[in-house]
């Protein structure tokens, strides 16, 4: 859900900002002015920002581009999936069987993740994989879990 801001918000901060510049020329502090200049200026920039983009705030995406490119992030050896099935996805949770590595060092690993709103967050096994259900749900629980 991307948040929204209307353009009457940023019209209002806009307004404000000429109210404020013009008691500027009659006495008042410049930089109170100017500050409420830019932050007239950010709102309407950041309205226009979240018109244009759909995962502001948003979840993460549960396709093999997303969690391949987190894994990445965690380790830039990884260089895709183990197969393009090899990920699932589940109350915020996933996991991936991913290849790292090259050649004869090349090698498949598993990792998973947590969604923390837009992105997935590479996470311990040992930590999050203590039971079924305790952190990583059920459903992915043993291919996430007790797959090596």
């Amino acid at each position: 859900m991307a948040l929204r801001r209307p353009a009457a918000l940023a019209a209002s901060l806009a307004a404000a900002a000429l109210m404020v510049g013009g008691l500027a020329a009659c006495g008042s502090d410049d930089t109170a002015a100017d500050t409420v200049a830019t932050t007239a200026a950010s709102a309407d920039t950041t309205a226009t920002a979240a018109d244009t983009t759909d995962k502001v705030g948003g979840t993460a995406t549960c396709d093999a581009a997303s969690l391949v490119e987190a894994a990445q992030g965690a380790d830039p050896n990884v260089t895709g999936l183990d197969d393009p099935n090899a990920f699932k996805c589940a109350d915020g949770w996933a996991y991936a069987s991913v290849d790292t590595g090259s050649g004869s060092d090349q090698y498949a690993v598993v990792v998973v993740f947590e969604a923390e709103g837009q992105f997935w967050v590479p996470k311990d096994r040992a930590e999050v994989c203590k039971a079924p259900g305790d952190q990583v749900p059920a459903s992915l629980y043993q291919m996430a879990c007790e797959t090596d």
